[in-house]
C-alpha cells in the first residue's frame, strides 16, 4: 500500500509539475508573443478538416468557362486566348502579343466573373508559374475562384474576392527541434485563402487596391487574423493583411494591370493611348451577372 500510495503522490507531482509548465509556457506564449495557445489549437482543428473545393467553392470556374472565355475573346479580339494541349493552364494560355496589337473593340467586352477567374489563373500561371515569394518562401498558389460583389453602379467600383489554394509544405519544412516539431503535423499542408480587396478606379487604366478582409477555409476573419499572427510569430509568413493586399493586387494586376505589371484589359487597351474599365451588375435570361467590362 505504502508503494501505490508513493506511485500515486508521485504521479500527482509529476503531473502537477507539467500543468504549471504548460501554463507557464501559455502565460509566456500570451504575454510576450500575443499567441493564445488554446485559441491556435482551436484554430488548428478547424483548418485541419478536410475541405471539398466542389461543396466549398460552388462559383469557382470550371472548364467550360475557359472554353466560354476563348469563345468571348475570339469573337472580338481574335485569336488572344490560345488553346494547346499541355500548355497553360489546361491547354489555355494567352498571347500578349497578339493582344496587344489587338486594339479597340467595336462593342465593350463582358467577361463574367467565372470567366475572369479562369483567365485570373491563366495570366498569374503564365506570368509566375504559379509561384507567389511569401516571407522569402516561393509558394504554389492556384486561382480557385473569381468573384465581383459590392459593385458601385456610379462609379464602376466594386469588392474583388479571389480564393486561391496556398500550399504551406514549404513553411513546414523549416519547422524542426523544439517546440515546432510538435507543432508540425497539426499545420495544414494547404490552405484555402479568400482575399477580399475594394478596387476603386482612377482615371482610364488606373486603380487602387484597398484590402478589406481575409479568410481561410471556414474560419472567421477575426479568427484567420488571429492565426496569421501566430503563423508570423512561428514561421514568419507576415500578417493577414500584408497576404491580403498581396493575393488582392497579383489578381487585380492579372485581369487588369498598370505599366509595372500589364494584364489582360492594359495589353488591350495602354497601347491605343487611352481606354478604361469598370466593375457592372446586369440581368440575363433572369440571371444575374457580374461581371468586369472593358
Amino acid at each position: 500500500m505504502r508503494a501505490i500510495k508513493k506511485l500515486l503522490i508521485t504521479l500527482l507531482v509529476i503531473v502537477g509539475v507539467i500543468a504549471i509548465a504548460l501554463v507557464g509556457v501559455y502565460i509566456a506564449a500570451r504575454v510576450k508573443l500575443g499567441v493564445d495557445l488554446f485559441r491556435t489549437v482551436g484554430q488548428l482543428k478547424t483548418l485541419g478538416q478536410p475541405v471539398n473545393e466542389q461543396e466549398t467553392f460552388p462559383a469557382a470556374y470550371t472548364a467550360q468557362d475557359f472554353a466560354d472565355l476563348k469563345t468571348q475573346t475570339d469573337s472580338q479580339l481574335g485569336s488572344v486566348v490560345l488553346y494547346e494541349e499541355g500548355r497553360g493552364v489546361g491547354g489555355y494560355s494567352v498571347d500578349f502579343t497578339a493582344l496587344a496589337s489587338a486594339g479597340a473593340t467595336a462593342k465593350p467586352v463582358f467577361l463574367s466573373d467565372r470567366q475572369a477567374g479562369a483567365l485570373a489563373e491563366t495570366v498569374f500561371y503564365q506570368q509566375t508559374g504559379g509561384i507567389l515569394t511569401i516571407a522569402d518562401k516561393e509558394i504554389s498558389v492556384c486561382v480557385l475562384q473569381v468573384a465581383f460583389t459590392e459593385i458601385d453602379a456610379e462609379t464602376g467600383n466594386a469588392d474583388l474576392c479571389v480564393t486561391v489554394k496556398l500550399d504551406l509544405t514549404p513553411f513546414k519544412a523549416d519547422m524542426e527541434g523544439f517546440p515546432l516539431g510538435l507543432m508540425k503535423g497539426a499545420v495544414p499542408d494547404t490552405l484555402y485563402v479568400t482575399s477580399v480587396v475594394r478596387i476603386e478606379k482612377g482615371e482610364g487604366l488606373a486603380y487602387t487596391v484597398t484590402p478589406k478582409s481575409l479568410t481561410l477555409n471556414n474560419l472567421s476573419s477575426e479568427d484567420t487574423a488571429d492565426f496569421f499572427h501566430t503563423l508570423d510569430v512561428v514561421l514568419k509568413i507576415g500578417s493577414a493583411e500584408e497576404l491580403n493586399l498581396q493575393i488582392g493586387t497579383t489578381a487585380a494586376n492579372a485581369l487588369i494591370g498598370t505599366a509595372e505589371h500589364p494584364g489582360f484589359v492594359y495589353t488591350l487597351k495602354a497601347t491605343g493611348g487611352s481606354g478604361s474599365f469598370a466593375f457592372v451588375s446586369f440581368e440575363k435570361d433572369g440571371t444575374r451577372i457580374n461581371a468586369l467590362v472593358f
